[in-house]
């Protein structure tokens, strides 16, 4: 039987294609995560000029030196955002945080090192001035990033900070992955309108969440039990790549399946995979899409999406994590036995004593998934040592959703 991960390695390879590199600007990456595909240099020094990192005064240290414990006249004042006039020896000038240097001088004293210990004076007296030194309370250019260094790696994921550094070194476009225009086709004659025992659709919007939030262009639709209407449906779809829930069990009106029946041009391979929930899964070519057939029970739809999609889709390698990876102990031991040979999947929230399972591994049960801080990895006892859902020793390897 497939494992889970390489059921992963096989997303991966049928999503890859599908991405590359586009340039976006900083306002659209404000979202959403994106992994840059390039280094980036910086095009100025930051800061870009000498400044003052206090509000003070910025004198000569000789002038320091020589005037200590008597009058200082004070000349102007410098504001962040202006460049003063030039400051003769043995006087100084108001200075704002942030403002640049004035030539003439070569370190800032404090305001509250001085008497009156206000701005407006004509001249004041450094009563608690530190030793004269030449770049004392004064930030230099390009103490932070010097001109042509790089600032960003290829390979990085983008943080705040990450698009902080690009914004202040006056970036405003970067090189990140690309992502595909994704239709999100949930199927099944239960969820239409009409039916007589009908359920709401809580794949798509899941799902549509999910996808929008990497930033990822999504269209959504919804087919009956019609493979042909799938079929017609996908193949007006601009869409490079089609993410379908349900159709793909062992039932007589799988959609999915029926519909790869009819597509001479299919290359879907649907099997088991050995995890729980969330067994049945499909993947491969239909309807001159890629395609990935997830099963239809709300809970396995999400896992799914979280386990296989979700990393690839960020450009992960296939022994990354796309959450936050620590492990636990569990506070009251297994509610129920886990399934042998398969990988568990559980819903659970972190205490003090331990994990909590929230619900039970039943795959309808997506309150209880929404209640839940944690996804909790239960591994079979014959996983190998690469297996990336592996435990700790009697720790289990936990991924934090919430």
């Amino acid at each position: 039987m497939t494992t889970a991960k390489m059921h992963r390695e096989r997303i991966f390879e049928t999503i890859a294609p599908l991405t590359g590199t586009t340039t976006l600007p900083l306002s659209s990456l404000l979202d959403s995560p994106r992994r840059l595909t390039a280094d980036v240099a910086s095009p100025i020094d930051v800061p870009g000029f000498d400044n003052s990192s206090m509000d003070g005064y910025a004198l000569a240290a000789a002038t320091v030196h020589e005037l200590r414990g008597r009058p200082v006249p004070v000349r102007g004042r410098v504001a962040a955002g202006s460049r003063g006039e030039a400051v003769e020896p043995g006087t100084g000038v108001e200075i704002m945080t942030g403002a640049p240097l004035p030539a003439g001088t070569d370190m800032v004293v404090k305001i509250e090192d001085t008497e009156p210990g206000r701005f407006g004076a004509e001249t004041i007296t450094i009563v608690r001035p530190a030793e004269p030194r030449p770049g004392t309370f004064v930030r230099r250019r390009g103490s932070d990033v010097r001109i042509g260094e790089t600032v960003l790696r290829a390979g990085t994921m983008l943080t705040p900070a990450h698009l902080g550094v690009a914004a202040a070194c006056g970036v405003n476009d970067l090189p990140v992955l690309g992502l595909p225009r994704v239709l999100v086709v949930s199927t099944g004659d239960e969820i239409a309108a009409e039916a007589a025992a009908g359920i709401n659709d809580a794949n798509s919007v899941t799902l549509s969440a999910g996808l929008r939030r990497l930033g990822v262009d999504t269209e959504v639709a919804s087919v009956p039990d019609d493979p042909q209407r799938l079929l017609d449906r996908v193949r007006d779809s601009d869409a490079q790549l089609v993410i379908s829930t349900g159709g793909i069990s062992k039932g007589a009106h799988e959609v999915v399946k029926l519909a790869a029946d009819l597509d001479a041009g299919s290359s879907m391979t649907f099997e088991p995979i050995a995890m729980q929930p969330g067994g049945p899964q499909g993947c491969g070519r239909l309807a001159d899409h890629a395609w990935l057939a997830l099963p239809g029970n709300p809970v396995s739809t999400l896992i799914s999406f979280e386990l296989f999609i979700r990393p690839a889709l960020l450009g992960l390698a296939d022994h990354e994590a796309p959450r936050e990876v620590a492990h636990h102990r569990l506070a009251h031991g297994f509610d129920e036995a886990p399934p042998a040979g398969k990988l568990q999947v559980r819903r659970a929230r972190l205490t003090e004593a331990g994990l909590e399972f929230v619900g039970d591994s039943r795959s309808h049960l997506l309150h209880s998934y929404a209640e839940a801080t944690h996804l909790v990895f239960v591994s079979p006892e014959d996983a190998g040592t690469d297996d990336p859902f592996s435990a700790a020793g009697d720790r289990l390897m936990t991924w934090k959703i919430a």
